[in-house]
């Protein structure tokens, strides 16, 4: 009779992870849009009904922004946490785990600026936004599809994304559905922020969100 292979990691702690790491990005997408002194400004460039718009469509983005970059650190960081619960975690494995996550992150939005910037070059009468909040979220969701994709692929899956430790990962079914769910959670992310921020405004006759607000007059004031 064979024996079970035990799990990687305890049952609960990939689902606590991804929670934890949603929390986290979506409390610092909270207090840095609470902090945000730009709205006033915005708002004195558009007409009272795009203004009330843009704050509600914003709000959902900005959610999506948060989500996306919880679920992608995730994705980075349960690889660590498993080889961590095999071979014993140590200071110096926490922090290469941390800066793994930052690194990623940090790649992904310079990747979403030069992407903005190439934009900005090849339609110049379009002003991109260019918030550093936004620009994070954006580069988290893009690669965060493109890993989803990835993981789609024939030949490819939790096994090829993750390694050696994927060997396991893959066998741990705590560990697979929460990495299905990360996914899950990015693919939705980029659907609810390209919704909130393009079709919803150009459906009701206003600016997207992901354009900067200019001084031309657009929409109406009722």
């Amino acid at each position: 009779m064979a024996l079970l292979t035990p799990p990687v990691v305890p049952g609960y702690v990939p689902f606590t992870l991804l929670l934890a790491l949603e929390a986290t990005a979506v409390l610092a997408s909270v207090l840095v849009f609470a902090r945000r002194r730009s709205d006033a400004s915005d708002a004195l460039l558009l007409c009272s009904r795009c203004a009330r718009l843009h704050k509600w469509t914003e709000a959902f983005g900005r959610g999506a922004d948060a989500v996306a970059v919880g679920a992608l650190a995730f994705l980075v960081a349960l690889p660590f946490v498993a080889a961590g619960y095999e071979s014993g975690f140590t200071f110096p494995s926490a922090v290469l785990a941390t800066s793994a996550v930052a690194a990623v992150v940090a790649a992904a939005a310079e990747a979403d600026f030069l992407a903005r910037a190439a934009a900005a070059r090849l339609w110049p009468d379009l002003t991109w936004s260019a918030e550093p909040a936004r620009i994070i979220g954006g580069g988290a969701r893009w690669l965060g599809v493109i890993l989803v994709l990835y993981l789609f692929q024939p030949g490819a899956g939790i096994v090829a994304l993750f390694g050696s430790v994927g060997n396991r990962l893959v066998l741990d079914l705590a560990s697979t559905w929460t990495i299905w769910a990360a996914a899950a959670i990015l693919v939705i992310a980029a659907i609810v922020a390209l919704s909130a921020r393009w079709l919803v405004p150009l459906v009701f006759n206003s600016r997207p969100t992901a354009l900067a607000a200019c001084r031309e007059p657009h929409g109406t004031s009722a």
